[in-house]
């Protein structure tokens, strides 16, 4: 049995209604007034369909709708459904594919390194200890070799920090262009997380102190994320300027041709589908300068999926989230780039706090002294006169002055030895 629904003018009209369709033996369940009409509910018996009858109760389970297949995480990390239907979250497709490729460089480094192997074992011998600690830290295998190669017998720290320090210092190229007197159309990619709309709105903090409001404009472009478009809805708020949201390549070229032509342009990107908005982009203004920003502590997979690729960067910035980042991946990446420039970095999500201008110099020292060659050995070692061989200097403790280390037996009398005992 179901329930039909009746409406008339009025009582004797829907009555009429029930008794044409469903016969005069039609069973009335409720009559009430709806909107100036009449609505009856009539209790209707439904047709058996032999077709279902003596079945078993699991196969009368009634299915809503077509069920979508999603291929399970290991069917999708060994590529073993390659036709089957897409996962339907991007960020957890491209996690998998983040995965993938750093199990590829993994696999890659251990086979760099177990090629070397022959070479270390040659110079175990000779390695000091400044070759021993880079082989305790987890760097990057071709850097590794390189800066073991570079510090093979050398004793002193400051030589063997200097001896990295020129070994990179070359590939590390940075762009001095100051971020207050930026013009045309500047794009800012990056991964989900990076901190892409955060350096937007430093920027754009920046550029309004030192222009005027009118000549700046910030556009979101195809990014679906949750919140990215109310956050820089607040900051063009707070700073006094305009904003715009395209969903399309065809709405960003037709917003882009109604600014006039001096005006700054920032576009926030998406953390998805990073190739896809570069051509998008490109497309509609190809001299749009594209900016690259990392995280300090950039993974293997992301470098080899953001720096190792075709696109072309006009700069590379880097966000640090912690105080004293570990950047030697990012670090070996650069310098297997030799035409990526370093631009901008930022610390903090502050807008007040502006954003700097990278030192290579500054970044390179801070990743060589994570490597710890100078230690409270090397700064309290003591300095052996040439000639008598006796301790100068004075890193004395009172403790050698007591036990009588640094006295001439010959300055001692018999008198002076007596009253001492």
């Amino acid at each position: 049995m179901e329930l039909k629904r009746i409406i008339g003018k009025d009582s004797k009209h829907a009555m009429e209604l029930v008794r044409q369709e469903f016969g005069p033996d039609a069973l009335v369940v409720s009559s009430h007034k709806v909107n100036r009409k009449f609505e009856m509910i009539v209790a209707v018996d439904i047709t058996p369909d032999p077709s279902l009858i003596d079945q078993a109760d699991d196969l009368l389970i009634e299915v809503q709708g077509e069920q979508k297949q999603v291929p399970c995480f290991s069917a999708v990390l060994h590529g073993e459904q390659k036709q089957g239907p897409a996962m339907t979250n991007d960020r957890a497709q491209e996690i998998v594919n983040l995965f993938k490729t750093e199990m590829r460089l993994l696999k890659k480094e251990l086979a760099q390194l177990r090629s070397a192997s022959a070479w270390q074992q040659h110079n175990t011998k000779t390695d000091n200890r400044f070759q021993t600690q880079v082989n305790q830290y987890e760097l990057p295998s071709t850097s590794k070799l390189l800066i073991l190669d570079a510090i093979n017998n050398i004793t002193n720290p400051t030589e063997a920090e200097s001896r990295i320090h020129d070994l990179f210092s070359p590939s590390l190229l940075v762009s001095d262009q100051t971020p207050e007197n930026l013009s045309g159309v500047h794009a800012i990619f990056g991964l989900t997380g990076a901190g892409k709309t955060t350096m937007i709105g430093k920027l754009a903090t920046q550029i309004v102190t030192t222009s005027q409001r009118d000549s700046l404009t910030i556009i979101s472009f195809a990014d679906q994320k949750l919140g990215a478009w109310n956050q820089i809805q607040l900051i063009c708020s707070a700073l006094g300027i305009r904003c715009f949201r395209c969903a399309d390549r065809q709405m960003l070229e037709t917003i882009i041709r109604e600014l006039p032509d001096d005006q700054c342009i920032l576009i926030d990107t998406p953390g998805l589908n990073i190739d896809q908005t570069y051509r998008d982009i490109q497309s509609v203004v190809p001299d749009t300068l594209m900016h690259l920003l990392v995280n300090a502590e950039i993974s293997r997979s992301s470098c080899e999926k953001l720096l190792n690729h075709s696109l072309g960067w006009d700069s590379v910035n880097i966000a640090e989230m912690s105080p004293q980042p570990d950047t030697w991946v990012l670090i070996d990446a650069l310098s297997q780039q030799s035409q990526l420039h370093l631009w901008v970095r930022t610390t903090d999500g502050d807008f007040s706090q502006p954003v700097e201008l990278i030192n290579a110099d500054r970044l390179l020292d801070d990743a060589i002294q994570r490597l710890s060659f100078t230690d409270s050995q090397d700064l309290n070692k003591t300095v052996g006169h040439p000639e008598s061989g006796r301790q100068i200097g004075e890193e004395t403790t009172t403790l050698d002055y007591l036990a009588g280390l640094r006295a001439d037996p010959n300055d001692r009398s018999p008198t002076s030895a007596q009253n001492t005992q």
